[in-house]
């Protein structure tokens, strides 16, 4: 049974800003293996402090699991984010259900109200946008909004045999200690680090943490801000954490979705959900700031079965071609 709600605190934010490799929020970054140590020494305070509180992430059901995504950009395929509105908040338990339906759809965070993010992978942009055709004609969807393609790092080299067998083993058992993984593909557990930290380092595998908001006795906010050119972050940042210490920055700058250096994204943990008209307030306060909007968060859906598909067909070899007479290409079993 998941412990009870816990209230979040400072060292919580703290916590995840570190894990972040960048130091704030985003797509893909975390290292869930490295980071208690890391943190720990960043924070300085102890270990067992930072394991203790992940301990309380896990059994309060606030972190769910990691769900481990294959970088797109291997198979060729681009990604996108785009934001659903359904006819009504009841009907979500079934559009959750057809999301799975849709070829490409890798997660989906849930707001408060009507509102969906949904995450999704292509082969194009013009094949996202089909995919996000298919949304519109989903049963209870009454508006979605425009696509936000993703910037990916693109990978320097494609995935070794081995390589592809660590991926297996990282995706059905994400928080596995490297020996456990290398007894498992057959490897020495040198070899296995050496072979993990190349994967993570090089945007080949990205550990994306699964949340549940509910499982916080606060309510969680995505604020989304549109500034004046030559506004910074920094400023609507300190005017935020100056009411609301528990802010979190999302960032874009090594990957995650293309948008307006105008447009800003935070994480703001309030008090109580009387305290949203109060953030609100505060951020169109701010020099420079044009628009808020904010969204209550409440939980994020995992798909993994676009991942464990396409990563079936990575370790499957292509068919061998032959030249024939005059270097025409033909096939190995005989035809034309």
């Amino acid at each position: 049974m998941p412990a009870a709600a816990f209230p979040p605190g400072e060292l919580d934010i703290a916590m995840l800003r570190e894990m972040y490799r960048n130091g704030a929020v985003n797509l893909a970054g975390i290292d869930p293996r490295l980071n208690l140590t890391r943190v720990a020494h960043s924070l300085r305070i102890g270990r067992a402090r930072v394991a203790a509180r992940m301990k309380w992430w896990r059994d309060s059901g606030f972190l769910q699991k990691y769900s481990v995504w294959l970088n797109p950009s291997l198979l060729g395929w681009q990604g996108g984010w785009v934001s659903v509105r359904v006819d009504h908040h009841r009907s979500k338990g079934p559009f959750f259900r057809r999301l799975a339906l849709v070829d490409g759809v890798v997660s989906a965070m849930d707001f408060l109200g009507e509102w969906v993010s949904v995450a999704l992978v292509a082969p194009d942009r013009a094949a996202l946008e089909r995919r996000v055709g298919l949304l519109r004609n989903l049963v209870g969807v009454t508006a979605v909004e425009d696509l936000m393609p993703w910037h990916v790092p693109e990978p320097h080299r494609a995935l070794t045999p081995l390589e592809l067998r660590v991926v297996r083993a990282l995706r059905e058992k994400p928080t596995a200690t490297l020996h456990d993984i290398a007894r498992r593909v057959g490897v020495s557990t040198r070899t296995m680090t050496r072979k993990y930290a190349e994967l993570v380092e090089e945007w080949a595998i990205w550990f994306v943490p699964i949340f549940d908001f509910t499982a916080i006795s606060q309510p969680v906010v995505s604020l989304n801000v549109h500034v004046a050119p030559g506004v910074g972050r920094e400023v609507v940042a300190r005017k935020l954490r100056s009411r609301f210490p528990l802010t979190l920055d999302f960032a874009t700058a090594n990957i995650g979705p293309e948008i307006s250096p105008q447009d800003l994204v935070f994480f703001v943990t309030l008090p109580s959900i009387a305290s949203l008209e109060e953030l609100e307030q505060l951020a169109s306060s701010a020099e420079g700031v044009e628009h808020v909007e904010s969204f209550v968060m409440i939980r994020i859906h995992d798909y993994p079965e676009w991942f464990d598909r396409h990563l079936e067909s990575l370790a499957t070899p292509r068919p061998v071609r032959a030249r024939g007479p005059r270097g025409k290409v033909g096939s190995r079993r005989g035809g034309p």
